[in-house]
């Protein structure tokens, strides 16, 4: 009995410690602050910006992030509040998962680093494909081992999990958004358990948001943020603004594109077609027909809107040589005005890095042709939609869902140019935002099937 109380006076002193130092932190946080950086950007300046009556635009309010980002990066303010990107999968993923994070960022007003290192199936480094955001970018980033790191990955990946079985919680489990439910819900819905604030305090100051999803739809669902989304992007267009802001190619990447923009005078009078046809099986190769029958509904409207034969300029990219080849083939002995644009492919003394570069070049020269038509639940083709920022014909097949059903005239039009959450479908029932589990609109959201 004994035991039991001195056990139980312990569990009470430890926890007001841990109260203690959460005030001392709030304090320390409160009197000093990196205030010579302050002025540039705040929590409160992404609402700011998009609600008052003063002139204020998603590129004023990028360059006065960037100044601030820059002014804490410089100064090495250990007391500011950080966000890293911890990139994962393959380029496209980690292209959407760092322009959902950027958009944390500005809402949040915690500083962005970005740990884009190679491995899982994507051999290159941010800085190899990408400029740096600002001359202060290097800076060596947060020990990849350190306690926040671990602390963020068991909070978003094991807590998180865990909390929502035994309470019978109503959100999907994906652990990609569940790193900070204040944002992407209201303080007053969810109850956390005590492990959660303990967790909180220790991964507060940094943020490591290891993710591959486009969470921005989140977001733009919360009703404290959703009219700041509405006035700041317009037609709900968050990732088109902010990637074609942030992310600049390196030279030898807009080198690939202008060469080949050269070899085939695109500025010539001539339309094109970007296909992209992923392949997510080998049983998949001799499959084209979906393809080409939305190929062929393209050219049928182009053709049927002028009057005079136009010249048709087709570019097809493919992980599968041989399928992209098939179709090739196959729609050029149907249609004599009809040029193939060959995609730059690397030379073979290319190493792993240049090879990514052309896969970048890839995706940019897609987004550059006037028709496009994708591959459905590809994160390449949502991309390269995202950044030509108009609709593009769907082909619905190929995803693990989908193998089972595919339907050779399913060539659908999707108007928006935002990519979508993939986890949003179970968000039709389980609303993260909602008390009654209604769906709240979005903007621009894209089309779920």
């Amino acid at each position: 009995m004994k035991f039991i109380k001195i056990k139980s006076v312990k569990i009470k002193i430890f926890v007001i410690i841990i109260i203690i130092i959460y005030f001392l932190y709030i304090i320390h946080k409160k009197l000093f602050s990196s205030s010579l950086c302050s002025h540039l950007y705040n929590v409160d300046s992404f609402q700011t910006c998009a609600l008052s009556n003063k002139i204020c635009n998603i590129t004023i309010l990028l360059n006065s992030y960037i100044a601030y980002r820059t002014c804490i990066i410089e100064h090495s303010f250990t007391n500011a509040d950080y966000v890293i990107f911890d990139g994962v999968n393959g380029l496209g993923n980690r292209i959407l998962g760092l322009i959902a994070v950027t958009t944390y960022a500005l809402v949040t007003s915690r500083v962005l680093l970005i740990n884009w290192q190679p491995g899982d199936n994507h051999q290159a480094s941010f800085k190899d494909l990408f400029l740096p955001l600002s001359l202060s970018d290097n800076v060596p980033i947060y020990d990849q081992y350190s306690l926040s790191r671990l602390a963020n990955l068991i909070k978003n990946r094991w807590i998180n999990e865990i909390e929502s079985k035994m309470k019978n919680s109503r959100i999907p489990n994906d652990w990609a958004f569940y790193f900070d439910r204040d944002i992407l819900c209201n303080d007053n819905i969810y109850n956390q358990s005590f492990g959660f604030y303990i967790i909180n305090l220790i991964t507060h100051h940094i943020k490591w948001i290891r993710t591959d999803q486009y969470f921005v739809p989140l977001f733009k669902r919360n009703k404290n943020l959703r009219q700041a989304f509405i006035r700041l992007f317009q037609n709900g267009q968050v990732f088109s603004e902010l990637a074609t802001k942030l992310l600049h190619p390196v030279p030898k990447v807009n080198s690939i594109i202008k060469d080949f923009q050269t070899k085939y005078n695109l500025e010539n009078k001539i339309l094109t077609i970007g296909v992209h046809m992923r392949s997510w099986s080998t049983n998949m190769i001799n499959h084209i027909e979906p393809f080409q029958k939305c190929i062929e509904h393209v050219i049928k409207n182009i053709n049927r809107s002028s009057r005079n034969e136009t010249k048709i300029g087709l570019y097809i990219i493919s992980n599968t040589r041989k399928r992209r080849q098939q179709l090739e083939n196959h729609i050029t002995k149907m249609y004599k005005n009809l040029e193939i644009f060959n995609s730059p492919e690397p030379p073979e003394t290319a190493n792993v890095i240049e090879q990514m570069q052309y896969t970048l070049a890839e995706l940019l020269i897609l987004s550059k042709m006037q028709h496009l038509i994708i591959t459905s639940k590809s994160t390449f083709g949502m991309i390269a939609q995202g950044l030509a920022r108009k609709g593009a014909w769907i082909v619905r097949q190929g995803a693990s869902h989908e193998i089972q059903t595919i339907k050779s005239d399913l060539c659908e039009w999707e108007s928006t140019s935002e990519p979508e959450y993939q986890m949003m479908g179970s968000l039709q029932i389980n609303d993260t935002c909602s008390q009654y589990s209604t769906s709240l609109p979005s903007i621009g959201e894209r089309t779920i099937i």
